[in-house]
């Protein structure tokens, strides 16, 4: 009979198991949402500077007399960056239609500028790229409105620059 009893003991899974075999494997979760989480809180609390270079087109005489080396831009009212450095080209090119219709032409209107430049700005670089704010992404062709001090200007990003 001790035979017997020795044969049909077999081990079984209990409660006990269950709970300890759940807590290690809540350990081991922690521990990797822990490590995911300071690196989001260190990029969170880390602003990085990078330099855009931009291009401003259809502004006017009166527009080009406020813009100044270091004149502080804002996005949506919030600072957004700093003007380094900036060129006017003095007569802007235009396409437009040819005269006989068939195709079209490049013609340069005087009385309108481009501006080229660069600006220095903060935000967090992130794997998904370069964000200024919480949710707006900068990348080359975005257009942004930018107001200054007494101006508006709407450009477009042509290059972004590490710092």
């Amino acid at each position: 009979m001790a035979n017997r009893v020795l044969k049909e003991k077999k081990t079984r899974f209990n409660l006990v198991d269950f709970i300890i075999i759940a807590v290690v494997i809540a350990c081991i979760i922690a521990t990797v949402f822990r490590g995911a989480i300071i690196d989001k809180l260190r990029f969170a609390t880390s602003a990085d500077t990078v330099e855009i270079s931009f291009c401003a087109e259809n502004l006017t005489e009166q527009d080009l007399v406020f813009i100044a080396v270091g004149d502080e831009l804002s996005l949506d009212r919030e600072s957004f960056g700093t003007v380094k450095d900036y060129k006017v080209k003095e007569r802007q090119s235009v396409v437009v239609p040819s005269q006989d219709g068939t195709g079209f032409e490049i013609a340069t209107d005087s009385s309108r500028y481009t501006v080229t430049g660069t600006l220095e700005i903060k935000g967090q670089n992130t794997d998904e790229g370069f964000f200024f704010g919480k949710d707006t992404h900068i990348g080359v062709g975005k257009v942004l409105n930018l107001e200054g001090k007494n101006y508006n200007i709407s450009i477009v990003i042509t290059k972004i620059t590490e710092n």
